[in-house]
């Protein structure tokens, strides 16, 4: 290694050195650290932009390989703006639990507000529904109301609602999806003699602990807080989890927006509802409310449960819809570029999601076909070598993933955001188009859940997207060593395009592997437990603990002597759900797996149970070592 590439280390060791000592040290919400580490960031990513204006690009003139150079670095740019944006959006924080612990709904002047709990339903599965009424019913809160809002008009709905107790109201139309649904309740609600105070929204597959509304509630002590949004989570893994078979390694992909970004943007007075899991004070939309005066507060507790799609076409289908939604805020009154009544910081924060779904999904598309362009046609859009690169880009990139997985303590690993950005880059940019150049009245697209798959599915059509420019950088390296470089080009050139296409090789092959779909063989998602039980077997009565749980059955740990067999019959006497009937499926190392036999008071008290936020829990760290042995092992294993 000669001198000058070593020498061109010497910023970036400096940074990451400085990371390693001082990070570990530091919580993730000191306030001095946020904003000195988002400042530092900043300053690296700008020193980088002035690199490459000042010493990369040719001459402009009107020359295809001229107008290249300057057209990728305008995106680049681009993306670089969405990057200060995302930098100033994470410089602060804010932990709003002790402050709903200070204010108890029966404390507020009136007594707790009354409050109606929407959920919103099409085609979902019956199963589906039952628990998440179950839940929305379960609720520790003394003044509320249940609504089922079908637009499926199903019979059958209507009767199970009402078994439950909550109320079920239909429309004639099924106009405008959701949004339309859920504004028809809304005036039926309002003109009721006792209209509510506030509405909780819940998707229909979304479960509440039965803590939801007493928590959330409890942030309208503030006058001007009008919208109470709470994180989503998941009881199941989602596809990428499965997939890459890590579901109890890798977080969720959802973590990072959700326990980092909304949390920063609720420092900020720029948090905006996410359609479910929320309170609303009143009929109005987040971005409308911020030029009234009034605010978005975020409680970063997990009061929701729901699923994540189960199929990567499902997953596409959800992240092409909130892109699309996204867009379609751009041209309304409310968008970060019109005259309508907001402030310009939700302005900013706003335009940092429209450049994440635009330029950072266009910019991940450019990062990969340009050394595939310079290996088979020459193409050059950086002037520059290795070295540079590496004193340049290095000390930024190095800072921006320590700052990004200190801030996200652990979820936010660079290839494995790369690789899921990719995943979904295709249809950002395809949502992208139709929301600000298409129609403005686009046909929701609900997401498929509750499906099972028992087998698995190589998803050829997705996959095609990563193997084929992954062979084509890979075809372009190997016909350069056969040929030999191109003429004219410097060494350096060619070597940071080689360290350039074997980084957008591995991000494509981890994408690749998360187009393999893994089989989901259960009906009922189970939980891991550790929790004393009693078994009751012909009248003999076993201390034993269960292992796992799920709404249809569980898996016990069972003491030395216990003689279960196979078929027989037994009763679980399970803390918080009383006894369960059940019949004994498999018998194998100790364990007796058993399938409950329910009634419908013990469905719904398992239900309540298994949903009241004990067993679903989240994964919130993820080192890079361990996703190096999980890509390993997804690959060869």
């Amino acid at each position: 290694m000669g001198p000058d590439l070593a020498q061109s280390f010497v910023p970036l060791l400096l940074v990451l050195g400085l990371g390693i000592l001082v990070l570990p040290g530091l919580r993730p919400d000191n306030k001095v650290a946020r904003m000195v580490g988002a400042g530092l960031t900043a300053a690296l990513l700008l020193r980088y932009l002035h690199w490459r204006l000042t010493g990369t690009l040719p001459p402009l003139a009107p020359e295809w390989q001229s107008l290249a150079a300057w057209g990728f670095f305008t995106v680049e740019a681009l993306s670089s703006l969405a990057g200060l944006l995302l930098l100033h959006v994470l410089s602060r924080t804010r932990d709003r639990s002790a402050e709903a612990s200070a204010h108890p709904v029966e404390g507020f002047p009136g007594g707790p507000p009354l409050i109606d709990v929407l959920i919103p339903t099409y085609n979902e599965q019956r199963e589906i529904l039952y628990r998440t009424i179950i839940g929305a019913m379960a609720q520790d809160y003394p003044r509320f109301r249940v609504w089922v809002l079908d637009d499926g008009r199903r019979p059958w709905l209507a009767e199970m609602a009402e078994g439950l107790g909550a109320h079920y109201r239909t429309r004639g139309d099924n106009s405008h999806g959701k949004a339309g649904n859920m504004n028809a309740a809304l005036e039926h609600l309002l003109a009721l003699p006792e209209p509510p105070d506030a509405v909780a929204v819940l998707d229909a597959d979304f479960v509440a602990t039965p803590l939801f509304l007493r928590r959330a509630a409890a942030l309208l002590h503030d006058p001007k807080v009008a919208v109470v949004q709470t994180p989503q989570y998941f009881f199941n893994p989602d596809p990428v989890q499965l997939n890459l078979g890590a579901a109890s390694l890798i977080p969720d992909e959802q973590r990072f927006f959700f326990d980092v970004i909304l949390a920063s943007k609720d420092a900020h007075g720029t948090a905006f509802s996410c359609g479910t899991s929320a309170l609303v004070r009143a009929s109005l939309l987040s971005l409308k409310m911020t030029g009234l005066g009034l605010r978005t507060a975020y409680l970063n507790e997990p009061l929701t449960a729901g699923l994540a799609p189960e199929g990567l076409q499902e997953y596409l289908t959800q992240r092409g819809r909130w892109c699309l939604g996204t867009m379609q805020i751009v041209r309304t009154p409310w968008g970060p570029l019109s005259r309508g009544p907001v402030p310009w910081l939700m302005r900013l924060h706003t335009l940092d999601t429209v450049l994440f779904w635009t330029v950072g999904a266009l910019i991940r598309v450019l990062s990969l076909l340009v050394p595939i362009l310079y290996w088979w046609v020459g193409l050059v859009v950086m002037e520059t070598d290795l070295p540079s690169i590496l004193e340049h880009l290095g000390p930024y990139w190095v800072c921006c993933v320590l700052f990004l997985g200190w801030v996200s303590r652990g979820t936010n690993v660079p290839l494995m955001a790369e690789a899921m950005a990719l995943l979904v880059a295709r249809e950002s940019l395809r949502a992208s188009a139709v929301g600000l150049f298409g129609s403005r009245n686009q046909k929701f697209k609900v997401t498929a859940k509750g499906a099972m798959r028992d087998r698995v599915v190589v998803q050829w059509s997705l996959m095609a997207w990563f193997l084929v420019p992954a062979g084509l950088t890979l075809g372009g390296i190997l016909m350069r060593v056969l040929a030999g470089p191109i003429s004219g080009t410097p060494p350096q050139v060619e070597a940071m395009n080689l360290f350039w296409s074997l980084y957008n090789i591995a991000t494509l092959l981890v994408a690749a592997l998360m187009c393999i779909e893994r089989p989901r063989f259960r009906r009922e998602e189970r939980f891991g437990a550790d929790e004393a039980a009693t078994l009751v077997v012909e009248g003999a009565r076993w201390p034993v603990r269960v292992t796992d749980i799920s709404a249809i059955g569980c898996r016990l740990a069972l003491p030395p002597g216990c003689g279960l067999s196979r078929g027989a019959q037994v009763v679980v006497e399970l803390a918080g759900a009383g006894p369960v009937e059940g019949e004994v499926r498999r018998v194998s190392q100790g364990h007796g797996h058993v399938a409950f036999v329910l009634s419908p008071a013990t469905q719904a008290a398992l239900v309540r149970k298994i949903f009241s936020g004990v067993y679903v829990r989240s994964v919130t760290r993820l080192s890079p070592w361990q996703l190096l042995c999980i890509l390993a092992r997804r690959a060869f294993g």
